[in-house]
């Protein structure tokens, strides 16, 4: 018998599929159980949740530094902030040695 070492259960333990991300979310913002959620690939990074007479599209995206490393969000809804807009350039904070103007 092989031995497990704990490496190996953080690992096994810290994998989230997108699929199960989605079902939780829909599940929680519909007020559905998970046993009766079905997700399906839509293509690309877009997932359909149904479950309960309701429907909902998901984009999903991997963000480093989140739990899990998947976050998803209703289709059509803006962006979480954790992600830049390539409309928005994103600036970076004033150097220190360089005194602002007045």
């Amino acid at each position: 018998m092989r031995r497990v070492t704990p490496l190996a259960v953080v690992l096994l333990t810290s994998c989230v599929s997108t699929t199960s991300v989605v079902r939780i979310r829909f599940a929680k913002e519909q007020s559905c159980p998970e046993d009766d959620v079905t997700i399906d690939l839509e293509g690309g990074s877009l997932y359909r949740a149904r479950g309960c007479d309701k429907e909902t599209t998901y984009v999903c995206g991997s963000v480093a530094g989140f739990k899990g490393g998947v976050q998803c969000v209703e289709e059509g809804l803006p962006s979480p902030s954790a992600q830049r807009d390539p409309d928005r350039p994103v600036l970076p904070p004033p150097d220190p040695r360089i005194p602002a103007p007045q």
